[in-house]
């Protein structure tokens, strides 16, 4: 729009001054190891960064506050700045499954149930959607230009690539690789400490992709692939094998 100006959004953003060090959060990529590691770094112990009642992204804000987006973007040009990005979709299964399916947070069980209701009139009052279910909950919201939930958000409007600095991308697909590659350009090496605190999946990526995606007409994987089109060409990322399935 004209007259507009658009800049970063200052929320995705952790300063770690101490270690020189600018995070821009994309939820669902890699955020639960890097809190882990950003909180033990801020003095924090192992049992409260792991405690299941804690909240380490208001535990981090303690010792990172927000900064203004021209502050973060000077800081862009002297610290070292990284996202951690995902293939788009397997980021949206692992939301759907993670936060709607799990029933563990009150939110988003509340959240659950409420977009069962919306597309199942069988008069019940809990219930949990379908993975089509919540595809169309996602591609409504975004067509009413209501706030997209940050657990699947795009990439593109959480950390705007194309108006910040970063110097590294890391990818969950190489992440060894990657963050091996992030410690060597920092004073990391040594310091990052491996967490596994999310459950285990049982089953192969590949089968959830074909599970879920199997659900989908190909008008609503084309409404949704409208809404995250931008991260798939940003970070190289192919949606040859959604098409594959969804036609099928």
């Amino acid at each position: 729009m004209e007259g507009v100006q658009y800049t970063i959004e200052p929320s995705f953003y952790i300063h770690v001054k101490n270690e020189s060090l600018l995070y821009c959060l994309v939820f669902k990529s890699g955020t639960t190891s890097w809190f882990y590691n950003i909180n033990l770094w801020a003095g924090y112990s192992k049992e409260e960064i792991l405690d299941a009642k804690t909240d380490n992204f208001n535990l981090a804000r303690k010792k990172y506050p927000f900064e203004a987006p021209n502050v973060l973007l000077t800081t862009m040009k002297n610290t070292y700045s990284f996202i951690v990005v995902r293939d788009p979709f397997e980021r949206l299964i692992s939301a759907y499954e993670e936060r709607l399916l799990s029933q563990l947070n009150p939110y988003y069980r509340d959240l659950a149930h409420r977009i069962y209701r919306k597309y199942h009139q069988d008069g019940r009052e809990y219930g949990l959607p379908t993975f089509q279910d919540f595809v169309r909950h996602v591609v409504e919201e975004h067509r009413a230009n209501n706030p997209c939930d940050l657990h699947w958000r795009p990439i593109n409007d959480l950390c705007t690539p194309c108006l910040a600095r970063y110097d590294s991308i890391l990818k969950m697909e190489t992440y060894a690789r990657d963050m091996e590659h992030l410690a060597n350009r920092t004073q990391l090496a040594g310091k990052i400490k491996a967490v596994q605190m999310n459950h285990s999946r049982r089953d192969s990526v590949e089968r959830l992709i074909k599970k879920y995606f199997s659900q989908l007409t190909k008008q609503q994987f084309d409404d949704l692939y409208d809404i995250y089109k931008i991260d798939f060409a940003l970070f190289e990322y192919s949606p040859e094998k959604y098409f594959d399935i969804v036609e099928q």
